[in-house]
């Protein structure tokens, strides 16, 4: 039997560019056993990926990827809450995650309203397109602004006084990491921290590969109720250690870094989850089911549901 999992996918439900039916047929092709689909803030493409998993037989775990509130004072900025085994149907769950998509949508569309009031129009399409699977952020809306104001400094785009003050949008609506914990639970899932190396700040500014203050995040994820790390994650192949011109370190720093948060997650007797990542052609540089996750950690995550 094969036993190759991949439990860090997306669909065009989120920033993926495979269907739910097309991610699964992927799956196949590439000999997995099992795959989850981990949309960002939303299920919409659970159903038919269960559906599709039936059909072809791979087993498909719910899920989803939740953008938690940003907490500096616990070094929690841009944390990502993975949930498995959810209840696509759990009511709680799908209006808080209604709700994020449309805080997200808000704010991008009054980042770009600010921005057109000052003489600088673009079209969110365009950064959507910079963002190229990952959350979208101010460095995405630069991009689409260069191509059309050349004459735009980046010191004033970055410069949170810039455009009348009213620059700095932030989401009418967010979960608090035990928010996010609680409602995953229930609604009958098991959480985990995704990526936690992704979070790394020292890394652009110094090469240094392991941030202090991403394990200080991930004692607070755990301490708030998170029951697992994801351990296994295509580091070499993501930000911030790839760019635009590919990795920016070898695949045994990848280990390296894998081996560190596995440590984490033993010490602290939590579950190990692993995926790749995958967005399609969005980052292109990642295929389904390219890490060697252990099949047991499915098993163990199956065990821990409630």
């Amino acid at each position: 039997m094969n036993r190759a999992i991949d439990l860090h996918l997306h669909t065009t439900a989120s920033d993926g560019t495979l269907t739910p039916t097309e991610l699964v047929e992927r799956a196949v092709e590439r000999g997995l056993s099992a795959i989850a689909i981990t949309d960002h803030d939303t299920i919409g493409g659970v159903g038919e990926g269960l559906e599709a998993g039936a059909a072809a037989g791979i087993e498909v775990v719910p899920g989803v990827e939740i953008g938690i509130a940003h907490d500096p004072s616990r070094h929690l900025v841009e944390i990502d809450i993975l949930g498995y085994f959810i209840d696509p149907g759990h009511p709680e769950l799908v209006e808080a995650l209604d709700l994020l998509q449309k805080a997200k949508n808000d704010k991008l569309f009054k980042q770009l309203a600010v921005l057109a009031q000052n003489g600088y129009e673009i079209e969110s399409g365009e950064v959507l397109a910079h963002a190229a699977g990952d959350t979208v952020r101010r460095p995405h809306i630069w991009k689409a602004l260069r191509a059309h104001y050349p004459e735009l400094r980046a010191e004033v785009f970055f410069d949170n006084t810039s455009f009348g003050g009213d620059w700095h949008v932030t989401r009418d609506f967010s979960l608090t990491l035990e928010a996010t914990v609680d409602l995953i639970e229930r609604a009958g899932g098991v959480s985990s921290i995704a990526h936690p190396g992704a979070y790394n700040e020292t890394f652009t500014k110094h090469r240094q590969l392991l941030d202090p203050n991403v394990d200080t995040a991930i004692g607070h994820c755990l301490d708030a109720g998170v029951r697992g790390i994801e351990v296994y994650y295509t580091y070499d192949k993501n930000r911030p250690f790839h760019d635009k011109t590919g990795s920016l370190i070898t695949p045994d720093k990848r280990d390296e870094l894998i081996a560190h948060y596995a440590a984490i997650a033993s010490k602290r007797g939590v579950l190990m989850t692993g995926g790749t990542d995958f967005h399609g052609t969005n980052k292109p540089q990642i295929e389904v089911g390219e890490l060697d996750i252990p099949f047991e950690l499915l098993e163990r995550l199956r065990e821990a549901r409630h």
